[in-house]
């Protein structure tokens, strides 16, 4: 599939915008801050395609066992994603998004104005897990007072949303 439209020239209109110097190397893929986080773009000629991925935040070790759920439930035809689809990286427990990017008809704008709203889905994504990451943390430190202090612990008031019921997590101060 040929391209009307070359990657070099999307990235010039991306440059203009940023104001950046991004270039494509060897493998049609540059990367580029948004917001401190890291946005890597990867041309395919032959399909026809940019593929975009999005770091969002890490995942907090409380949060891992009710979140990657929330994740995959999320990537059900693509419904809580704009299209998107949610990925983990249990090395760096980095939870990113990724979008597949037609290029076929697309001239500079559309494809801008297409990465601004991926980049926008990326940002409520951040903000929920955020709030997922903070819930988890809050939850584990509520059960450690209550162990310290000797107050007695119900297991039976576990909700679905406590983090740590057998993840056996690790906190952080």
């Amino acid at each position: 599939m040929s391209l009307q439209i070359k990657p070099e020239e999307y990235i010039n209109s991306l440059n203009e915008v940023i104001g950046q110097n991004l270039t494509l190397d060897e493998y049609s893929a540059t990367q580029f801050e948004y917001m401190e986080r890291l946005v890597l773009l990867r041309f395919d000629e032959a399909d026809g395609v940019c593929i975009i991925h999005i770091h969002l935040t890490r995942l907090e070790e409380a949060a891992l066992p009710n979140i990657l759920g929330d994740l995959l439930e999320a990537n059900f035809m693509f419904s809580n994603t704009q299209g998107g689809s949610l990925s983990w990286s249990r090395e760096t427990r980095m939870a990113a998004i990724n979008f597949l990017l037609p290029l076929t008809d697309t001239d500079q704008m559309v494809f801008l104005n297409r990465l601004n709203n991926m980049l926008a889905v990326s940002d409520a994504w951040v903000k929920q897990i955020e709030k997922i990451n903070k819930d988890a943390i809050d939850a584990a430190a509520k059960r450690l007072t209550e162990l310290r202090e000797g107050t007695k612990f119900d297991p039976t008031t576990i909700t679905q949303n406590d983090v740590l019921e057998n993840s056996g997590a690790i906190i952080r101060a």
